[in-house]
């Protein structure tokens, strides 16, 4: 039997969500803001999955997603999005006072529909897997 936190999975996608809609109109730090949680938040998601359904453990941000890719989670293109996407976290965390933001809002916009999609996916995945999932509350 495998466990996740229902409430806590479907808090994170609704918070992606979210930050999916305010993205097109986000500018400056805000912008910055939310491309970070975009991917910090996708992967929470993912490995929350991952450790759901006890599957392999990843070394990387990118190996999350190729992970959920390969178990059937994720379509290549969502992974392809997401790769491209995840570049940016090493430049939102080191190089933040250099950072091109147009390149950041156009590489993100282009590569969004990851972002999107990311809720339908993991619940249709978290439903269809045939795993017993149960919800628990940590105390």
């Amino acid at each position: 039997m495998y466990f996740v936190d229902r409430q806590l999975l479907d808090e994170r996608l609704d918070y992606i969500e979210s930050l999916t809609k305010e993205f097109k109109n986000a500018e400056g730090f805000a912008l910055e803001r939310i491309c970070h949680m975009l991917i910090e938040s996708a992967v929470d998601v993912g490995n929350m999955i991952i450790d759901a359904f006890i599957l392999r453990d990843p070394g990387t941000y990118l190996d999350v997603m190729f992970i959920l890719k390969t178990e059937g989670a994720l379509s290549e293109a969502d992974e392809d999005d997401f790769k491209a996407t995840f570049k940016w976290r090493n430049k939102l965390n080191r190089e933040y006072t250099t950072l091109d933001r147009k390149s950041m809002k156009d590489d993100f916009n282009k590569h969004l529909s990851a972002f999107e999609n990311y809720k339908s996916r993991i619940n249709a995945f978290v439903e269809n897997d045939g795993q017993v999932v149960t919800a628990f509350k940590g105390e």
